[in-house]
């Protein structure tokens, strides 16, 4: 056998095949019944943050049942997400300045078809919103305040700034009276499993 075919091997025998986490990682302990969202959560992805271990889209994908990941940086790589928010009642879930607060204005998005949450750090976010104008186009929504985050294992310059998966979890909530504590159980012991790899030096910083 081809070494690089006993590496594809090696890697597929130490990864779970129900949460596609390492198995050293595995948070299958953690999930949850599958949440039943009416509106559909559409993350679009950027193409860096897909290879990041500790991604919580992932987790999202595991427990809703109505969810979509798209991958992609440019506007041709979204042209049947696009087709479909043409078509369809969706918002976007980014604080640009045009963003109106959710808690003002939830009963009017409760009947959203879907909500676009972008997926990357900060600034890989902002590049997916100024890369697809198509996005400035829809309805912009933000949050008035947010609890602190408890995704501990990845830093951020922003204060306030949540997880893919605590911003969808809070919108869900807050707009689609989701019971969504299934999402931060997840969330969490993705977090001891990976603080358990860390060394103590490095576990000390988080």
């Amino acid at each position: 056998m081809p070494s690089f075919l006993k590496l594809f091997v090696f890697m597929k025998r130490n990864t779970c095949p129900v949460c596609a986490f390492p198995l050293q990682t595995c948070v299958c302990s953690y999930i949850g019944e599958l949440i039943d969202n009416s509106i559909e959560v559409v993350v679009m992805q950027h193409p860096s943050e897909a290879k990041v271990a500790k991604n919580t889209a992932k987790l999202l994908a595991l427990q809703l049942r109505n969810i979509q990941i798209v991958v992609g940086e440019n506007e041709r790589d979204f042209d049947n997400l696009k087709a479909y928010c043409e078509q369809k009642h969706v918002a976007l879930l980014y604080p640009n300045d045009q963003a109106q607060s959710l808690v003002q204005q939830r009963d009017e998005y409760a009947n959203l078809h879907a909500v676009i949450v972008l997926d990357g750090t900060w600034k890989k976010a902002t590049k997916l919103y100024q890369l697809n104008p198509w996005l400035h186009h829809l309805p912009s929504l933000k949050f008035d305040t947010v609890d602190a985050s408890e995704y501990t294992i990845r830093k951020s310059k922003h204060k306030y700034s949540l997880s893919t998966l605590e911003a969808t979890a809070h919108f869900l909530n807050l707009i689609d009276s989701c019971n969504v504590d299934a999402l931060y159980t997840l969330q969490k012991g993705m977090v001891e499993e990976q603080m358990k790899l860390m060394p103590v030096d490095v576990k000390a910083r988080y």
